[in-house]
This record gives structure tokens, C-alpha cells and sequence, in this order.
């Protein structure tokens, strides 16, 4: 559940053009409830006990289908000040969300876009159950520069588990924490397009990624990457009918 270390995944959100139809689809590919629209038109997905799984924000139809991932801070006046005086830029906030805590968004030196988020006391994210997120991977063609900049925004250490040449990805753990919280993985720019997160969802074993997908694709999603097994279990890469790629993940049985 909830994680308050700096640079943990705390929040993901979706924005798209249309948060009716992309609802429905979530909805039915992952069974979660949706709230209203709020006044602001954010609405949350929750778990049945409330805590959330992700936020939902229509966009005016400029900007392109996207899950944005926010990384926890402890001190997000510092965090901004820092995006500020580094080669990124601040694109929003960083504003008070009554009750739920401070949140910013930013675009880091490689161009992807990054939530940053103070919690309140009591903010619960749901994480690693079925239909929930279960990992996050940063694309970027810039892995050097991702790992300096987001050690010195929220003490992200960085660890090669790839090769560096022909596979370069890297593990980012917290300062202070055992596992790590997120990956960043090196992309050729115009093979990948631009930087960007990935969020991955978790697959109930009993059900499994191809069966999800087969779901998905019913659904109206469009397939990225094939399903295939790696270490962490078997993934697939799709993206919604809207376009806003994601993957699913169902987790190697711990040995």
C-alpha cells in the first residue's frame, strides 16, 4: 500500500481527450470502480476500501493520451526549486489539493513528463493488486542524464542491471530502501519516440497477462509488444483506444 519514501511512486494518473470512454474501458478490462466527475473534472479509481489506484484527467484534446507517474517527495518547494535550476522545466504547480497534499508537474532534461507529490497524512495508493500499478519505467535516449537528475530531485540511486551497451536499463532504490521503485530504460530517440513513463498494471496470476490482453484487444486496445517473460514475471505492452501505452504484468511466483 501506501509508500512515503522520496522517490516512490505514490500516484499515477491518465490524461486523455476523452475520460468517459477511457473509464469504460478501464473499468471493464480491470474491473475498478470510478468516482463522478469532481467539480475540476479529476476523478479517482479507487479499491473498495478506498485507497486510490489512479486519477483521471480529460484533456482539451491538444495534448496526446498519456499516464503520468508522481514520484513521493518530502519537500516539494525544494524539488521545484531544484527542476528550476536544472535543465527542466516546471509545467504546473506546484498547488495544494485539500486534504490530499501538494503536487507538481515537471519535464525533466530528457523531456519526459513527471508528477511530483507531497502526501498528506492518510493518503493511501494502492499498489501491487490486481488492476493496480505494480511498476514504473522511465523510456528516455538519455539514461545517463535521467539517472544524475533524478538522484539530486529525489535520491534516486541508480543501478545497471543491463549491459550498458547493447541493453543499457538501470534499477532506481531509494536512499535508504531495499528494493528498488522504478527503472529507467534507454531508448534509441527516434525508435522510441520521446522520453517517456511506462506504468506497469498488476495481473492476477489466476487470470494472467495473455487473457488480459486477448480482454484488452476486445476492448479496443492495440498491441505495442508481445507478451513474454522476463524475470519479474510476464509482461505485455498495449495502448488504450485512445493511444496511451501501458503494460500488464503478471508476477513471477516468488521463490
Amino acid at each position: 500500500m501506501t509508500e512515503t519514501t522520496a522517490g516512490v511512486p505514490n500516484l499515477i494518473d491518465l490524461q486523455t481527450p476523452d475520460s468517459d470512454a477511457a473509464a469504460q474501458f478501464y473499468v471493464e478490462l480491470f474491473g475498478r470502480r470510478i468516482e463522478d466527475k469532481a467539480p475540476a473534472g479529476y476523478r479517482y479509481s479507487r479499491t473498495l476500501d478506498g485507497a486510490v489506484i489512479a486519477g483521471l484527467r480529460q484533456t482539451d484534446g491538444d495534448q496526446p493520451a498519456a499516464w503520468t507517474v508522481y514520484l513521493t517527495t518530502n519537500d516539494i518547494a525544494r524539488a521545484t526549486r531544484h527542476t528550476a535550476e536544472s535543465d527542466a522545466r516546471i509545467l504546473y504547480g506546484p498547488v495544494d489539493v485539500p486534504g490530499q497534499g501538494e503536487v507538481a508537474l515537471i519535464a525533466d532534461p530528457t523531456g519526459a513528463i513527471t508528477g511530483l507529490w507531497q502526501p498528506r497524512p492518510g493518503w493511501r495508493f494502492a499498489s501491487h493488486t490486481p488492476g493496480a500499478f505494480a511498476w514504473a519505467e522511465l523510456l528516455t535516449p538519455r539514461g545517463s542524464v535521467a539517472d544524475d537528475f533524478y538522484a539530486r530531485l529525489v535520491g534516486l540511486g541508480s543501478t545497471q542491471i543491463g549491459n550498458a551497451d547493447t541493453y543499457d536499463y538501470a534499477v532506481w532504490t531509494p536512499t535508504g530502501h531495499q528494493a528498488p521503485v522504478a527503472g529507467r530504460h534507454q531508448i534509441v530517440a527516434h525508435d522510441g519516440g520521446p522520453a517517456h513513463w511506462r506504468v506497469y498494471f498488476t495481473v492476477d496470476p489466476a487470470i494472467g497477462t495473455d487473457q488480459v490482453l486477448t480482454n484488452a484487444l476486445r476492448l479496443g486496445a492495440t498491441l505495442v509488444a508481445e507478451p513474454s517473460d522476463i524475470p519479474a514475471g510476464r509482461v505485455a505492452v498495449l495502448a488504450d483506444p485512445a493511444g496511451a501505452q501501458f503494460a500488464l504484468l503478471t508476477p513471477a511466483p516468488r521463490t
